[in-house]
């Protein structure tokens, strides 16, 4: 009996211990799957640009060409400079030279192509992960890249149907929502692309935060007061409704004398006396203009150059067709406090600006 049960104990015990090396099997070859699925992990994701288009990009993103300069200055105001391989040779003519401040190896990279048009052959011989464009590129150039297996990605800073979002001036019915949902949109897609999540939400909310700044000082000036401004740029040209300056305008309260007219256009030096504006602003990048106007006897009896308010606005205004998270933060607020100082002089925009410069571009603001 006894030889019995140790018989059977020994029996149990083998059949115990064979059943361990069992699962311990099953548990390596398991694990080896899951190792496995990682590998096989899908290595990109598909995002949505501001042309609609479904865009399959890289997880990580580490190689960029920026053929956009309103882009181009929002990657470095997030500071990610050093995903930059490409971008457009006009950078320093439509931004300025202070880009080279922020990142001095801009001069050293590949310059394949300008805001409008772009050598597939160049860009693809940099080998970008992602490439960023303007809805100024040519279809045809963005097909041969993508069949070439590079991703194209579109910024236009503004939210419209299909057919409005792939034109340079388009006709907005509300611009002040669109340029404002459209920049918030191209700074977090901007963000997502380069990895820079957080310091993306931190830029828009520094721009939703100075906005409302300007609208509660802005309380304090009537409607019957506000003041008539016109930004003159180079060979009579100027925007009038549904481009962004006319929005800054209206946020800053002030009265767009140009608003009779559609887009970026040509006009007159009889219109713009007969429209008589109490204010004259000058791009930074255009301020030979405000010789031009000071020399021209024709602009003599407008009350702007009669009482020498010819304004030139700070670089960093950036008072453009279309914004930019600086104009909104820094240019409506400073536009507003230049024409109405009384109701902002509890408001330091210089410290503001050295903030903004040290905070998103990482370096001090010089004029």
């Amino acid at each position: 009996m006894m030889k019995k049960n140790k018989r059977a104990i020994a029996i149990l015990f083998l059949c115990t211990f064979l059943l361990m090396i069992l699962m311990s099997g099953c548990g390596k070859e398991n694990g080896s799957a899951d190792k496995e699925s990682v590998k096989t992990d899908k290595q990109t994701y598909t995002i949505v640009d501001q042309l609609g288009r479904n865009v399959e990009i890289p997880n990580n993103v580490n190689k960029i060409v920026c053929l956009q300069h309103h882009t181009l200055d929002i990657i470095l105001e997030l500071q990610a400079q050093d995903k930059l391989v490409g971008v457009l040779s006009e950078w320093e003519t439509l931004l300025g030279s202070y880009a080279a401040d922020v990142f001095p190896g801009i001069r050293k990279l590949g310059y394949p192509g300008t805001i409008s048009s772009l050598n597939v052959e160049s860009v693809a011989n940099l080998k970008p992960d992602v490439v960023i464009v303007s809805n100024q590129i040519p279809e045809e150039s963005i097909n041969q890249l993508e069949k070439l297996g590079i991703p194209v990605v579109t910024i236009t800073l503004y939210v419209a149907d299909k057919e409005q979002a792939s034109t340079i001036h388009p006709d907005l019915v509300n611009p002040d929502e669109a340029y404002t949902e459209g920049l918030k949109q191209a700074v977090t897609l901007i963000g997502q692309i380069t990895g820079k999540k957080e310091k993306a939400a931190e830029l828009w909310n520094y721009v939703v935060t100075n906005r409302a700044i300007v609208s509660q000082h802005l309380d304090k000036i009537p409607e019957k007061d506000r003041i008539k401004v016109y930004m003159a740029n180079e060979k009579m040209n100027t925007y009038g409704t549904g481009k962004y300056v006319g929005v800054a305008m209206a946020k800053a309260g002030a009265r767009n004398v140009a608003e009779t007219i559609k887009g970026y256009k040509q006009v007159t030096v009889e219109q713009v006396a007969q429209w008589n504006p109490q204010v004259i602003f000058v791009q930074s990048r255009n301020a030979s203009v405000l010789n031009e106007i000071k020399n021209n006897k024709a602009w003599a009896e407008i009350d702007a150059v009669k009482k020498g308010k010819l304004i030139i606005a700070p670089d960093y205004t950036k008072p453009w067709g279309n914004p930019t998270p600086e104009s909104m933060a820094l240019g409506e607020i400073w536009l507003a406090k230049t024409l109405y100082p009384e109701a902002f002089k509890e408001v330091d925009l210089d410290k503001m600006v050295q903030y903004f410069y040290k905070n998103f571009y990482g370096i001090d603001y010089k004029e």
